[in-house]
C-alpha cells in the first residue's frame, strides 16, 4: 500500500509541474501579448464568450477550449486528491485545495501579467477538481469497495 501512495504522490508532483508549465511557462504565455484586463465579475467572461461564439466557428472553438480546458485542467487534482485521501475522501478539503490553488494561479497571472485573470477560471477549475474526485469515487473507490465485499 505504501508503494501505491508513493505512485500517487509522484503522479501528483508530475501533474503540478505540468500545470505550472501550461499556465505560466508555455511559450505563447510568456511573451506578454496574451495579457488583457482582469475579469472580476463571475460568469461575465463566459457569458460574453458564449455570445461571441454564435458569430463564428473560431469564437465557438475558443469558447469550448476555455470552458472545457479549465475543467479538464483540474480534473487530475480531484482524482489524485481522492486517491491520496483514501475512501471516503474529504470532498470539502479537496474542493478548498482546488479553490486555493486556482485562486493562487489567477492572482499570480494578474501580478505577473501573464494570461488573463478571470474569476470564471476559478469556478471552472474547482468544478473540474470536483468532477475528477467524482470520477475517482465512481470508478476506483467503488471497485475497491466491491472487491472487499466479494472477498
Amino acid at each position: 500500500m505504501r508503494l501505491e501512495k508513493r505512485k500517487v504522490i509522484f503522479a501528483l508532483v508530475v501533474y503540478l509541474l505540468a500545470l505550472i508549465y501550461v499556465v505560466f511557462l508555455e511559450p505563447s504565455r510568456t511573451g506578454g501579448e496574451h495579457y488583457s484586463a482582469p475579469r472580476w465579475i463571475p460568469l461575465k467572461g463566459t457569458y460574453e464568450m458564449m455570445i461571441e461564439a454564435g458569430s463564428s466557428r473560431y469564437y465557438w472553438s475558443l469558447f469550448l477550449l476555455n470552458l472545457f480546458g479549465n475543467i479538464l485542467l483540474f480534473m487530475p487534482l480531484g482524482f489524485l486528491g481522492g486517491a491520496l485521501s483514501g475512501f471516503p475522501a474529504n470532498k470539502f478539503r479537496i474542493v478548498v485545495i482546488a479553490f486555493l490553488l486556482s485562486l493562487s494561479i489567477e492572482l499570480l497571472q494578474l501580478t505577473l501579467k501573464i494570461g488573463v485573470y478571470d474569476s470564471d477560471d476559478v469556478l471552472l477549475n474547482v468544478l473540474g477538481a470536483y468532477l475528477g474526485l467524482c470520477l475517482f469515487h465512481r470508478f476506483v473507490a467503488k471497485n475497491i469497495i466491491d472487491t472487499y465485499k466479494n472477498s
